[in-house]
């Protein structure tokens, strides 16, 4: 195959005129005609806003019917030196798209359904938590014969989305409901539960890991087979949105149910039991301990308790950096508006996006800040999961239609912010924001007016205001209530975001519109501590246990924590197939004597 990079065309453009381009490409370097293409990325180019001068470059595989590879290779290595083609072509050898640990599960499969290995070399293996690690580290395992039990706190997708709607239903009541009624269920919510705190996120399906691509191309088909959208697969910034992940999520836990593992709903590991330094098993809530040598801890970085108890059992952990802010909502059509410059109301072009940052402060007060998690045509949501304490984060459906735009704008914080040097100090310091936040918002969402919150002022209870004749009003899953920020925000915090705004505005302009709404606390970005585990084996010193994941240190996202599912999955299978090669080995030697 020829591989040709940077391919652009203007937006508006048809499929036919792609095709003619790459017909007009092959003939000038090769001089021949192509047998087929196939996309393999698509991005839009709107560093140059306004109408025809944005274009979509495509990266596009040919392939020639007849040739040889060898001589594909000579000939893309002239064409190259071609100028003006269109598109930077290089060559791309033909290979099968097959992934060495899926064969490595599919070996382990084999062998076990044949009878080669006795029952005793396959390990007890438990997945703690079932969002993308969890989910992805128990297919693969599921897919190698060795039948995962999932543990998962909270309840299933059908369960759980009824659960999360009827909580975000009374937050909006706050005014008269009870303050016992405006907390979550600790259990289940919007951080716990089937397909975990992404589920309810915009869904994002980008990683900035550079290595580890086969994992993360196999996490993209691996979804598209189980009725994720085919764009995802070409898409330079894939989104799947909550509507569609969640049934996606509901598909693959059928298939591992399927492929022999067992997932186990609102069950809660409550201790983990060593002999030595090795699991032997883990404590349930409700009293039953379940034999385990192996255990994928992918709990999610709100599982607070589950810190606690690794702590006690003096797990090696460490308290790491995160970041904390608000979230900022302005209306979708000036976000479009700032980054096409009219072009979108010529063409079809999807609800846009940015990425802001800035440095605010000197010396030992210089913090970063930036946008984190930005949510086009989407919802700010009341992402709780303690009684007492508040926290927000992003969402939006595939269509990001909500016709309001958000992202996150945070400032990082480091340990040395904390309110003491203890491993847990992140933790500490996590639910005394969120405890204001959910005081300060009695219940609900605590949101102000930019203009208000700028200068440090009150906003009024019936403040949604009117710029250039547009309505700017919250577009929040659950109640909000306007308040004072600087009552949630730690001061460096509030500090830090203020000095950024008018910078943001000079790249966006509008963004520090007076009737932009700012909500509080976008709290979790990542997980406060860090889970050590050896980098070779991914397990802990604690041998058997492998902290995987966003909450064990370890990912930022779907598909990062996807990804390190597959890693401690297929590090569980290349160990039995190991254990099993050894022992046919020694079979084989017993016999010869």
């Amino acid at each position: 195959m020829i591989l040709l990079k940077q391919v652009k065309l203007p937006i508006g453009h048809s499929k036919t005129d792609l095709e003619k381009l790459l017909a007009e490409i092959s003939q000038k370097a090769f001089q021949t005609k192509f047998s087929s293409y196939k996309l393999r990325r698509q991005s839009l180019d709107a560093r140059r806003k306004g109408g025809a001068e944005m274009s979509y470059v495509y990266e596009v595989a040919l392939t020639f019917g007849g040739w040889d590879a060898q001589k594909q290779q000579k000939q893309a290595e002239r064409a190259s030196k071609i100028k003006k083609l269109g598109a930077d072509i290089s060559y791309l050898s033909e290979v099968a798209e097959v992934y060495r640990f899926e064969e490595n599960a599919m070996l382990l499969r084999s062998l076990l359904e044949k009878g080669s290995d006795s029952d005793a070399s396959i390990p007890k293996i438990a997945v703690v938590g079932f969002g993308p690690a969890g989910i992805f580290a128990s297919y693969l395992l599921a897919m190698a014969g060795l039948k995962p039990v999932v543990l998962e706190r909270g309840q299933c997708m059908e369960e759980r989305t009824a659960t999360v709607r009827d909580f975000w239903k009374r937050t909006e009541e706050y005014e008269t409901r009870p303050e016992e009624e405006l907390s979550p269920d600790p259990e289940c919510n919007v951080s716990f539960g089937e397909g975990g705190a992404g589920t309810f996120s915009d869904g994002k399906l980008n990683t900035l890991i550079k290595a580890n691509k086969d994992y993360h191309r196999y996490v993209l088909e691996t979804l598209v087979a189980f009725g994720a959208p085919e764009d995802i697969l070409i898409s330079s910034m894939p989104h799947i949105g909550t509507d569609c992940l969640s049934r996606v999520i509901v598909d693959l836990r059928k298939k591992i149910l399927e492929l022999g593992g067992s997932v186990r709903f609102q069950t809660r590991a409550d201790d983990l039991t060593f002999a030595g330094n090795r699991l032997t098993s883990i404590r349930l809530a409700g009293g039953e301990t379940l034999p385990a040598d192996r255990c994928i801890l992918a709990t999610g970085h709100s599982a607070r308790d589950t810190f606690r108890t690794l702590y006690a059992k003096q797990i090696p952990m460490e308290a790491k950096p995160f970041a904390v802010g608000v979230r900022v909502m302005h209306p979708q059509s000036m976000i479009d508006h700032d980054q096409y410059k009219g072009a979108e109301m010529q063409f079809d072009l999807p609800a846009a996006s940015y990425k802001l940052t800035a440095q605010v402060g000197e010396g030992q007060d210089a913090r970063s800040v930036y946008s984190f998690c930005m949510c086009p045509g989407g919802y700010v949501v009341n992402a709780s999961s303690q009684a007492g304490r508040l926290a927000i984060n992003g969402m939006s459906d595939h269509a990001r239609n909500s016709g309001v735009a958000n992202s996150a704008i945070v400032c990082n914080v480091d340990p040395s912010d904390f309110p003491s040097d203890a491993v847990l100090s992140g933790v500490d310091f996590q639910e005394e924001i969120e405890g204001r936040a959910f005081r300060a918002g009695h219940g609900a969402i605590p949101t102000q007016c930019m203009g208000e919150f700028l200068k440090a002022q009150v906003t009024e209870p019936n403040a949604e205001t009117t710029v250039d004749a547009e309505p700017m009003k919250p577009m929040t899953k659950g109640g909000y209530h306007y308040t004072d920020l600087d009552a949630v925000l730690p001061d460096f915090v509030g500090k830090a975001i203020r000095e950024a705004l008018p910078e943001f505005e000079r790249k966006l302009p509008g963004f520090t519109r007076p009737d932009a709404i700012v909500c509080a606390i976008e709290s979790r970005t990542s997980s406060p501590v860090r889970i050590l585990r050896d980098p070779d084996s991914l397990q802990s010193s604690f041998a058997g246990l492998y902290p995987c994941g966003e909450g064990a240190g370890y990912a930022g996202g779907i598909t990062s924590a996807a990804i390190d599912g597959l890693r401690c999955a297929d590090k569980i299978i290349s160990e039995v197939l190991e254990t099993i090669d050894k022992k046919n080995q020694m079979e084989f030697q017993e016999q010869k004597k």
